[in-house]
């Protein structure tokens, strides 16, 4: 299975929001870059599984693919100290490339499939941009409870709804209704949870193996696609990317499946080769 959530408990949870409160983000950039990347880097087994992307799947040197490691740990833990940030009242600057597609996907009738990686922090988006649908994304069911609440007062009055999914959740229907009433679904579709309902595509010439639900969605209810990503590009800011994903409807549903998967892992590769030390995605 292959989830992805945040650790720790509320405590810690509400003193890390206390402390960024009072603290330039600058100050705990710099001590997560000293104090806490060089530990994970040691005892984690992402690290390494991170090195070996850089290594095998962008042909780095060794020395660029250890400092790249090391870069995409203190990026990645600058883009979990913003969303403590942002649960904490902060505001963060987006520039917007490709909203006007994603406004076009929204005035339609039918519903509107909104997938995301694990690449940047797409998170940021739920908090500031404005829709004119509802949005319910799915979340791991076993996702820390302290930071499902945290999310949703951040959420405050604004139309998002979370819909936990996993093994042991019956969440069909509500995602059926979702589709059914012309709504925004976002799901994160490169972690799967059964491993026999995957699709694999090739990313830097390897195989990957990608959730089979979400594509198998929009193909069933026969709805637009949208990739939505944001990149981290300076202190405080990020830069979003709206991409249609299309596919054949005319073609069998398998074939209109890959097609989808191989259009949203193209995407992936072309943000990465933007920003390649945005890739959090700590798995073979």
């Amino acid at each position: 299975m292959h989830t992805g959530r945040t650790f720790g408990n509320a405590g810690l949870y509400a003193a890390l929001i206390r402390l960024l409160g009072v603290v330039n983000l600058k100050v705990m950039y710099t001590f997560s870059a000293i104090a806490v990347v060089p530990v994970t880097l040691i005892f984690s087994r992402g690290s390494r599984i991170t090195y070996r992307h850089y290594r095998h799947c962008c042909r780095f040197s060794r020395f660029k693919s250890l400092w790249m490691t090391y870069l995409n740990h203190c990026i990645f833990s600058q883009t979990v100290i913003d969303k403590f940030a942002m649960y904490g009242g902060k505001s963060f600057n987006v520039e917007y490339e490709g909203l006007e597609n994603y406004q076009r996907l929204l005035s339609q009738n039918e519903a509107l499939l909104q997938l995301s990686a694990h690449i940047g922090c797409a998170e940021i988006l739920g908090y500031t941009l404005k829709r004119s649908k509802p949005y319910n994304v799915l979340v791991d069911n076993a996702e820390n409870v302290a930071m499902m609440n945290y999310r949703s007062r951040a959420f405050g009055n604004t139309d998002i709804k979370m819909i936990p999914v996993g093994n042991d959740t019956a969440s069909g229907s509500e995602i059926s209704g979702v589709l059914e009433r012309g709504e925004i679904l976002g799901v994160f579709a490169d972690r799967y949870l059964n491993p026999d309902k995957v699709i694999t595509v090739k990313l830097y010439g390897q195989d990957v193996k990608l959730a089979k639900g979400p594509f198998a969605m929009a193909v069933t209810y026969k709805i637009n696609v949208v990739m939505v990503n944001a990149m981290k590009t300076k202190d405080g800011s990020y830069k979003a990317f709206f991409v249609p994903l299309h596919y054949d409807r005319t073609q069998p549903p398998k074939e209109q499946r890959r097609q989808l998967a191989v259009a949203y892992i193209s995407e992936i590769e072309r943000l990465l080769t933007l920003y390649p030390e945005q890739w959090f995605n700590y798995f073979e």
